[in-house]
């Protein structure tokens, strides 16, 4: 049989179907390789969106929080000035008050 196999070797149909499966073996090799790193970089991309969230997060507590002191301070204000004032009112300037007002939430609610 020894003779059969050099026969083999050298007919060019053999030598070609054996390249196609080399070259086929070492595209699997690299489609392998080519998932792998697609996996990792999936992994390291969805890290990095964690920790953007994260980030974020963090960023948008702090605005929050921030607002909501400024807001306390804003509050405090007002009522000293209303308590450290004397500001009376006559009844004219209530009912501008009133009218303003009564503008005001027309246009709010489109009733303009």
């Amino acid at each position: 049989m020894p003779g059969q196999r050099d026969q083999q070797r050298s007919d060019p149909v053999v030598a070609a179907i054996e390249r196609v499966l080399k070259v086929e073996r070492g595209g699997a090799q690299q489609l392998q390789q080519s998932q792998e790193q697609a996996r990792q970089l999936l992994s390291e991309a969805r890290t990095q969106a964690a920790g953007i969230a994260r980030r974020a997060d963090a960023c948008i507590s702090q605005l929050y929080s921030n607002y909501l002191q400024k807001m306390q301070r804003d509050i405090e204000k007002l009522a000293q000035s209303s308590l450290s004032s004397d500001v009376r009112y006559s009844a004219y300037d209530r009912a501008m008050l009133v009218q303003a007002a009564r503008r005001v939430a027309a246009k709010l609610t489109g009733e303009t």
